[in-house]
């Protein structure tokens, strides 16, 4: 039975992802319109493609990865819908969508973009986050050759709705499968006009991170390819 309680689990925002082509605004009220009841800005990482000046101070930089979720979250507030804290790392290769912590997090671990993967994955969730692999096939120029490693992530993004490809989500569907991960779907918009895309519809109504948390580790969490 529908819930009819959808999640937009990978969004990006103009205000801190370079990329990014739309402002925080016109994409949460993209994503009102699309039927979103909860969101969670993932801004491009210190290691990826923040908005960031590089010299700036480390608070400064903190500031610049959320700057795109404080303002979809005013506008959330405004409009009503529940705006939520992520981020999309670039760890040599993997992109991991990190979600759970925060500002008090990022502000003690000032070498956080430097780990290494296997120990980024083990200090995040220590710290209790629950990450997801990112479209782990997706093929372009920025993304390095690796070996998937689903084993250290809580579950796998196995439809995107920004893959060029659906052959990619295919393959990630089958790698979650093989290694008993969680399905999660996302849009990776980076313009409003993409947000319905890559939604998640939850078993129950949720209005923090950890009951989205746990919704999401319930296993009863539904990929939805196209919001309508």
């Amino acid at each position: 039975m529908s819930s009819g309680f959808f999640v937009q689990l990978h969004m990006h925002t103009s205000e801190s992802s370079r990329c990014g082509c739309d402002c925080a605004e016109d994409m949460i009220k993209a994503c009102k319109k699309a039927g979103y009841s909860l969101v969670v800005v993932t801004d491009h990482f210190f290691n990826a493609n923040i908005n960031c000046p590089p010299a700036a101070t480390w608070p400064e930089k903190i500031e610049c990865l959320m700057r795109g979720y404080n303002l979809a979250k005013a506008e959330g507030d405004r409009i009503g819908v529940k705006v939520l804290f992520g981020w999309e790392t670039n760890t040599n290769g993997p992109e991991i969508l990190t979600y759970g912590l925060g500002r008090d997090f990022l502000m003690a671990h000032p070498d956080v973009a430097e780990w290494p993967l296997e120990e980024y994955c083990r200090r995040v969730k220590e710290a209790g986050a629950f990450i997801a692999h990112a479209h782990p096939y997706r093929e372009a120029y920025y993304i390095v050759p690796f070996t998937p490693r689903p084993e250290l992530y809580d579950a796998i993004e196995v439809f995107n709705y920004h893959n060029k490809s659906r052959q990619w989500d295919k393959m990630a569907e089958k790698l979650a499968d093989r290694s008993g991960k969680l399905h999660i779907a996302g849009s990776d918009a980076h313009l409003a006009s993409d947000v319905g895309g890559g939604a998640m519809e939850l078993p129950w109504p949720v209005d923090d991170m950890p009951g989205l948390i746990e919704a999401l580790r319930s296993g009863k969490a539904r990929v939805v390819e196209q919001m309508t």
